[in-house]
Order: structure tokens, then C-alpha cells, then sequence
């Protein structure tokens, strides 16, 4: 499993990096475990997820996004 710590980030380079991360992912077909800052909204990056269907588990209280990749 890939990890990517996006704590150090702020909106819009947060989304920017959620998608490298998510890009390198899919390249490796691995899933990623995303950890996120507590107090900044997740939405946009769920909006993304949903819209591409991808599979994901937010759990808001810890902070931790794990996403599968797409599978071929």
C-alpha cells in the first residue's frame, strides 16, 4: 500500500498532490492510504472520487483516506 501524507498541504495544492498520488496508484495498482488534516474540507477530493468511481474509505475522524485503484 502507497502512503502520501497531504497534512503539509494547503487547498488547491492539497487537490493537486491527492491526484499525483492517486495518478502513481493507478500506475502501480496499488491502493494509497491518504492521511488529511483534521480541520480542512475533504469535498472536493470526494467529489472527484465519485464522479471517476473509484472505491474509497474516508474515516474523517483520523484524518485517513484509503482509495483503490482503478483495476484493468
Amino acid at each position: 500500500m502507497l502512503e502520501q501524507d497531504l497534512r503539509v498541504y494547503k487547498c488547491p495544492q492539497q487537490f493537486i498532490r491527492f491526484k499525483l498520488g492517486l495518478k502513481q496508484a493507478n500506475f502501480n495498482q496499488q491502493p494509497i492510504k491518504f492521511t488529511l488534516t483534521l480541520e480542512q474540507s475533504t469535498s472536493d477530493i470526494e467529489r472527484f472520487l465519485q464522479k471517476h468511481n473509484y472505491h474509497y474509505q474516508l474515516q474523517k475522524q483520523l484524518g485517513l483516506l484509503m482509495v483503490e485503484p482503478h483495476r484493468v
